[in-house]
């Protein structure tokens, strides 16, 4: 022990800790000497030897009560019998100079007792990097299981120092080397080593219920790393299930107490970032020694809602429902939808942890959600479609009938993403259910009412414009209007209503921006040349002759150039999507200065699903097309001052995953002559002659052609041929194909913005005094707002808290209900104390926050008045 380090101790004892008086005894005589060399400012050094107690005593406390004092006895310290200055020594601090006190000085520790157990732990202090770290961890008040927690903290290099972090790091190790169950962490061995293992394994025992073996207590053996995790995991399976299975049943760690702490572990566990994919290396090792996923098919779906201990579950539940939705009630459907809603919150699907395997399981997730809102939409539907004329089932498809498209898409992308085996049966339920139910069914109510109604001799429905007359009914009244603000019509191709539906949707979740969504009658044929010219300003649109070219006053209305030639007599002008992507806020400005009237061609579905060899990616190009259309309105209301953007369509599409049938083909028995243009839904060709088994008429009539060109198109959803690809189509007249959306966006500034700002929906606490009078209880909490426009879902965790400590499980839960009703909107929370010290007489706090911002919501206070305590021993 050098000059250094006892100068060193007794400044921190005099200095850092504020003492006035500090008593040195040296029993072997050691330092007297070395006294008079220590570097203290400020103290007057006594050497006690033959010095008067009594007259020391009177020194201190009378002559002179503010001077700091080193008190050194070249002698071992007295009995309390014969110690004169027993009482001063009371309030003062005693300082040692042997190896274990200068590292209890150095630590900052002030339980004289603590030096006993310091001594204990001599192995561990013989590094000087670990007694660094552990004067990081320990405060002044230390005791024997805070100085042992910080060491095991050490050497498990975990976040805290507490044994649930120990845990944590102590998986994470196993995790990282991949050791499974059988084979300790390295550091259990230095728990052993050290002589900490005993103050773990009572830690378990005091927290879980845990039962270690008496060679475990004593350190003969190491700590049985595999089978505790056997046991902590079990338990928290077990927790939701009601009736324990037999197997289960000797692995459970005993009582009440020890469950709530498990669960809360365990959540804690699952929720650290650093932490959880140990988490799931660990369970997946439980789960294969206990062979979970054959014990899982006994259990019903109900219990295992809940439940996050192990991956099996998932594919037990994605199992469960796939076999089952397709022939489930109503009552059924709306329940397996509510599962979702909580295997979503829950940890193996979690939003909040952006891997493989929670990606996977959302997209597993979203196409069972889909596939309910199908099978819902049909039970809803299940004698078929019987509207009495063309104007109410037009109506209905804009109002309702549209979603079976949308949930059939939704389904279909998040299928193929998925690509599992588990989802193969309810893939053939899902296309049977779309393309041989609905459309089957919608095609024979619509083809009916067109064909009785003659529809195609007079095309038109009630109060919704025609295609063809786009120009004069949605744009020119904005053109006209003496503002002249700027208008931006976005045409994609082939981007029909069902998809609208959703960008109108994504569209108003921005507050600069409403978005308005309305249809239009398409013409027929429901193809791209005659879809985009109807959509042109013109007097008059034409055929040029028997060729394709559809002609806008007299003018070819083919490719960009054209298309600006006629834009131009009209004070406008035509882009590419492409090109307003890339415009820069200064090169859009620029290019669009004095610009009133512009048209955007955007072509993404059409060009992947038109294809052959890419229309499986239909589906996928549809959710592309809705991402870069959003962000085109985006773009053009906030960088190009643009006051209104319309998006609209040539022509919708039919697309079916499944295989076509020979029943789906129409055969012509009369080749056409005189052919403009044939494709498989649609022939087109001036002196077309009737057909014996296809819909006829004239563009004439259908998109307000001055000649009267004539074509076929199949009846129902039929195509003529397959050659090239048949499952993405279009030129028919199926409400698919012709029910074009119109999307108008008005951008919005100042207070009209500011009405538009959306807020996520309230959540509170059910009832207003709240007590805990089990270590598991349920809580209610209401969602004060339902989600509509301007109120969206929220995502909030509930735990329990002492202080700043969380001393619950934290759980997870959106509030999402679209209801009006207040009962619907109440979700019930079961958390779970940690331990059993509970004080009826102290705060605690039920805190609500914002899983996303991570912001506080709500708190209340809560009264923990536990009715007993289980007795673990």
């Amino acid at each position: 022990m050098n000059i250094t380090q006892l100068t060193d101790g007794l400044k921190q004892a005099f200095f850092t800790e504020g003492h006035r008086l500090v008593f040195w005894y040296d029993a072997s005589n050691d330092f007297e000497t070395d006294i008079y060399s220590l570097n203290l400012d400020d103290v007057t050094v006594l050497n006690m030897k033959g010095e008067s107690q009594l007259g020391i005593k009177l020194k201190l406390e009378l002559e002179d009560t503010v001077g700091k004092y080193l008190l050194y006895f070249p002698y071992a310290e007295p009995s309390v019998e014969d110690d004169w200055l027993l009482d001063i020594k009371l309030y003062s601090r005693s300082f040692f100079a042997d190896r274990v006190s200068i590292i209890f000085n150095d630590l900052g520790l002030h339980q004289q007792s603590m030096r006993a157990h310091l001594a204990q732990r001599d192995k561990f202090l013989g590094s000087k990097s670990r007694l660094t770290h552990l004067k990081k961890w320990l405060y002044p008040n230390a005791d024997e299981l805070a100085i042992d927690l910080a060491m095991m903290a050490i050497l498990a290099k975990a976040e805290d120092a507490d044994v649930n972090h120990i845990i944590f790091a102590m998986a994470l190790q196993a995790a990282e080397n991949d050791l499974g169950l059988e084979s300790a962490p390295p550091m259990v061995d230095d728990f052993l080593k050290f002589g900490l293992q005993k103050t773990f394994v009572e830690q378990l025992q005091l927290y879980f219920g845990y039962q270690p073996s008496v060679e475990e207590l004593k350190g003969d053996v190491a700590f049985n790393f595999g089978r505790f995790m056997i046991r902590l995991l079990v338990t928290g399976f077990c927790e939701n299930l009601g009736d324990i299975p037999d197997w289960a049943a000797n692995q459970l760690l005993p009582s009440a107490t020890a469950q709530a702490s498990v669960r809360a572990l365990n959540s804690r566990w699952r929720d650290s970032s650093r932490y959880y994919t140990a988490f799931d290396k660990v369970s997946g090792w439980v789960s294969d020694s206990l062979n979970i996923r054959e014990k899982l098919k006994g259990i019903p779906l109900a219990s295992l809602a809940p439940v996050a201990t192990f991956e099996a579950v998932e594919a037990q539940i994605i199992v469960s429902m796939a076999d089952v939705i397709p022939e489930a009630n109503l009552r059924e459907l709306q329940s397996f939808s509510d599962v979702l809603g909580q295997r979503r919150d829950n940890y193996w699907a979690s939003r909040h942890k952006d891997d493989d395997t929670r990606r996977r399981y959302r997209n597993i997730y979203d196409a069972l959600e889909a596939s309910i809102r199908l099978f819902q939409l049909r039970k809803t539907h299940e004698e078929g479609f019987h509207y009495p004329s063309c104007d109410a089932l037009y109506t209905a498809y804009q109002s309702e009938l549209y979603q079976f498209d949308m949930a059939y898409r939704h389904y279909l992308a998040a299928s193929m993403v998925a690509h599992i085996d588990l989802l193969k049966k309810l893939d053939s339920a899902v296309e049977q259910c779309y393309s041989y139910w609905f459309i089957d069914n919608l095609a024979k109510n619509w083809g009916d009412r067109i064909a009785n109604e003659h529809r195609l001799d007079n095309w038109h429905i009630s109060d919704i414009p025609l295609q063809h007359q786009f120009y004069k009914q949605a744009v020119k009244p904005l053109v006209d209007n003496t503002q002249k603000k700027r208008v931006m019509v976005i045409v994609s191709d082939a981007f029909r209503y069902e998809a609208a539906v959703e960008l109108e949707q994504r569209v108003n979740e921005k507050r600069y921006s409403k978005a308005t969504l309305s249809s239009q009658l398409g013409v027929v044929p429901s193809y791209t040349t005659l879809g985009m010219a109807s959509l042109l300003p013109h007097n008059t649109l034409d055929y040029k002759g028997d060729s394709d070219d559809v002609l806008i006053n007299g003018m070819s209305s083919q490719g960009l150039t054209q298309r600006n030639k006629i834009l131009r007599a009209y004070g406008g002008m035509v882009i590419t999507a492409e090109t307003l992507h890339n415009w820069s806020r200064d090169e859009g400005r620029q290019a669009l200065k004095d610009q009133h009237l512009i048209y955007v061609y955007h072509n993404v579905v059409d060009a992947i699903g038109d294809v052959a060899a890419t229309e499986s990616r239909t589906f996928q190009a549809v959710n592309d097309a809705i991402n870069e259309l959003a962000e085109l309105v985006r773009k053009a209301q906030m960088h190009f001052n643009t006051s209104t953007v319309i998006v609209t369509a040539d022509h919708g599409f039919l697309f079916q995953q499944g295989k076509l049938e020979a029943a789906d083909r129409t055969s012509l028995e009369d080749k056409p002559t005189d052919v403009i243009k044939s494709k498989k839904r649609y022939v087109v060709g001036q002196n077309l002659p009737k057909p014996k088994d296809a819909l006829y008429g004239s563009t004439k009539n259908t998109a307000g052609t001055e000649s009267d060109t004539r074509f076929w198109v199949p009846k129902g959803a039929n195509r003529f041929h397959f050659v090239g690809g048949a499952r993405f189509v279009h030129g028919g007249i199926m409400p698919q194909e012709i029910v074009v959306p119109v999307l108008t966006v008005k951008a919005l500034r100042g207070e009209n913005a500011a009405a538009r700002t959306r807020s996520k929906v309230g959540v509170i606490s059910a009832k207003p005094g709240l007590k805990m009078v089990n270590n598991i209880q349920s809580f209610d909490f209401l969602q004060t707002d339902a989600v509509d426009d301007m109120k969206i879902a929220t995502t909030v965790v509930v735990g329990i808290y002492n202080g700043q400590t969380l001393i619950s499980s934290e759980e997870v839960i959106t509030f999402d209900c679209v209801s009006d009703s207040m009962s619907d909107r109440v979700k019930k929370v079961r958390l779970s104390l940690q331990g059993n010290d509970f004080n009826r007489n102290n705060d605690y706090f039920l805190i609500i926050k914002d899983k996303d911002l991570e912001t506080e919501i709500e708190r209340y206070k809560v009264t923990i008045d536990l009715a007993f305590t289980d007795d673990f021993f």
